[in-house]
């Protein structure tokens, strides 16, 4: 699952399952109660149509958040799969270039694929912004650390579109960012440091959700069940990296997906981790319910996008509105692309 898109991507099986509220009885009222949703028509879903709306507003200065309803036109458990598996390198549009899984203690070969990233201008830039390090200020998402790191990599600077030197330095820093995760959670991760302040994962996760109650009533348990949003040591079901376009600056971001079901429902969070740019977090919660449309088993499916970014802290009335009309504008294309591949799922 890749929540704008660029990630929610291809993952693994459910690794644990634990009780959720049982089903509601009546899904397009639970819906209307937690969303921003009061009325969908089920039929004009199921035909493919994408409800996108603002999600509640955030005292939160760097905060946003989209809630987008859907139906999928399988059952629920074959919905979840279908989210789980896919991948958004198939829509250029989307401007998702590397998609990649993580195992559960990953190598540093596990980021090669960084080297095959396109020799395009957005990677270029990325590049070009790689190499600067150490030089004044940057445009990545570090920690001064990481930038003082980069002097000591080896390797050329030059030769391919993903020159050693820098390859080199994003393959340690992904593999040691995703380690830290693993041992800790949000916790563990080091702060962003070279915007100007300090930023951290954990305070950034906090702020987004408290400024979302419903989201945090509705998910309430699964937010405690894992190490990104709450205090659990969970498993995560899947991790990931992705290479994508953020503005002209390819960006890479590493995520993790947690799942937790009940009967013929469930519930999942794909949080990102890290991103070297475009925004701190970004945390996608889907509520996936069984329906019945025209007499065929369905998936009705509530998304909520909540994300953090440093450009979002200085903006105000309609720059911000157009910030959440883009944001809105984005999510929907993922999901109609979404949609597109599942009706060509066997």
């Amino acid at each position: 699952m890749h929540p704008l898109s660029r990630s929610l991507c291809a993952l693994a099986g459910v690794l644990a399952f634990a009780a959720l509220p049982q089903a509601s009885a009546d899904p397009l009222a639970e819906l209307a109660a937690v969303s921003a949703f009061k009325s969908v028509d089920l039929d004009k879903l199921a035909a493919g149509t994408v409800q996108i709306a603002r999600g509640p507003a955030m005292n939160f200065p760097r905060g946003l958040a989209v809630e987008s309803v859907y139906v999928m036109r399988v059952p629920v458990q074959k919905a979840l799969q279908i989210h789980e598996q896919w991948n958004p390198n198939k829509h250029p549009e989307l401007k998702v270039y590397l998609h990649s899984e993580l195992s559960s203690k990953p190598t540093a070969a596990e980021f090669q694929k960084l080297t095959s990233a396109p020799a395009n201008g957005s990677v270029k830039a990325l590049v070009a912004a790689t190499d600067k390090l150490g030089s004044g200020s940057t445009s990545l998402q570090l920690s001064n650390a990481d930038v003082k790191a980069y002097a000591s990599t080896p390797g050329a600077t030059s030769g391919g579109t993903f020159p050693p030197k820098v390859a080199g330095f994003w393959t340690n820093l992904l593999q040691q960012r995703t380690q830290n995760y693993l041992s800790g959670g949000a916790a563990r991760m080091p702060a962003y440091e070279t915007g100007g302040e300090t930023v951290r994962l954990s305070e950034e996760v906090a702020r987004l959700l408290k400024d979302a109650p419903k989201v945090r009533s509705q998910f309430g348990a699964l937010i405690e069940s894992n190490p990104l949003t709450g205090s659990k040591g969970t498993a995560p079901q899947s991790i990931y990296w992705e290479m994508f376009d953020e503005e002209g600056l390819a960006a890479i971001n590493l995520g993790a997906l947690y799942v937790r079901t009940s009967g013929d429902s469930c519930q999942a969070v794909d949080g990102q981790f890290y991103a070297s740019g475009g925004y701190y977090t970004l945390l996608t919660f889907y509520q996936f319910w069984p329906v019945k449309v025209g007499g065929k088993d369905c998936a009705l499916i509530w998304r909520c996008d909540l994300i953090s970014a440093a450009e979002l802290g200085t903006l105000k009335g309609v720059e911000r509105m157009g910030s959440s009309t883009a944001m809105m504008r984005e999510t929907k294309k993922s999901i109609e692309s979404l949609l597109k591949d599942s009706r060509q799922t066997p």
